[in-house]
């Protein structure tokens, strides 16, 4: 009677209601007007794939990571039922005419009131990427 019972509850448990997902990081190298900097700009998607809206009250942002260490962050609005907000960070680092491989951690951070319910799944809310 027990896994009779069980599997009614898992079966009758609700969708994730709101769940940021990380997807499509992206780099773009451009010169700077000092011609000994490069401007890197880092892109990436950030889509509400649960059924319902974030809390418009929601406190959220993205950061951008490299060897652990935070270098940049960006506020993250609340996001609608399957939403996508594109957020992008810009870099400046020396000019090199071969650019190795950037290295770097994206990290969603929620925060304040209504942050786990904006956040169902804590499993995707970093993603590291090795960008060309």
């Amino acid at each position: 009677m027990l896994p009779l019972i069980l599997a009614a509850t898992v079966a009758l448990a609700t969708p994730c209601p709101s769940d940021p997902l990380l997807t499509n990081p992206r780099l773009k190298v451009v010169r700077a007007r000092d011609k000994t900097l490069d401007n890197y700009v880092v892109t990436l998607d950030v889509t509400n794939r649960g059924a319902a809206a974030q809390a418009p009250g929601i406190v959220q942002r993205l950061e951008l990571l490299q060897n652990r260490q935070v270098i940049g962050t960006q506020p993250i609005p609340p996001l609608a039922a399957h939403e996508t907000y594109p957020a992008a960070f810009r870099l400046q680092l020396a000019h090199k005419k071969k650019h190795p491989p950037l290295v770097v951690a994206f990290r969603y951070v929620p925060s304040g009131a209504g942050a786990s319910r904006g956040n169902c799944d804590a499993a995707n809310d970093t993603l590291n990427a090795t960008l060309h």
